[in-house]
């Protein structure tokens, strides 16, 4: 297990996230985008960029003007911003392969429930980051996940993860099916 920084959302009430949508909009409720982003940057860049900074550049960015991030538009600002090559698919194929070669890593917006099933990393639609792979089992920073949450021990979800520190490792199978028809953004450094 690598020593990845880790920030959780719920601890960032106090950092305002606001859109038309989301007046009382902060950080605990509505920041996994921009948390996510800060996880990218300071793991794959080995930059310092807290949370703080990461939604003043959504905002800035525009990425934040309905309910939640646009992470289309946050990912392409990212990328003419920081060191950052950017590939977004649909494909959960792509992305293991991707993380398999460890060529950087991902941003993955799950769906959370459908009729049909339970989200395992949310109930709702969600941005996590997948830091590592090896062979079908990755490791996700959850901006969700806050030790003694018991988040990944709820019906639907309890066996499929498996927690060391604040890495919940899963199939990555498990992951394809929360994020069905919803995309994977793809990060990798840019060649100096």
């Amino acid at each position: 297990m690598k020593d990845y920084k880790f920030y959780c959302q719920l601890d960032y009430e106090h950092v305002p996230y606001i859109s038309p949508t989301s007046p009382k909009g902060n950080l605990s409720n509505n920041g996994c985008g921009p948390i996510s982003m800060t996880m990218i940057l300071e793991n794959l860049l080995g930059l310092s960029y807290p949370p703080e900074e990461s939604a003043k550049f959504a905002k800035a960015a525009g990425a934040r003007e309905g309910f939640g991030t646009n992470f289309y538009i946050l990912a392409d600002k990212m990328a003419e911003a920081f060191p950052l090559n950017c590939v977004v698919t649909e494909d959960a194929e792509e992305m293991i392969e991707f993380m398999r070669a460890g060529k950087g890593m991902v941003v993955a917006n799950t769906y959370g429930d459908r009729d049909d099933y339970i989200g395992v990393f949310s109930n709702s639609g969600h941005y996590v980051v997948v830091a590592e792979a090896d062979g079908d089992q990755i490791g996700v920073l959850d901006p969700m996940y806050k030790k003694g949450s018991d988040r990944f021990e709820i019906p639907g979800r309890k066996g499929k993860v498996r927690l060391e520190g604040n890495v919940a490792y899963a199939d990555y199978r498990v992951l394809k099916m929360d994020c069905r028809e919803r995309p994977f953004f793809l990060f990798s450094k840019k060649e100096a």
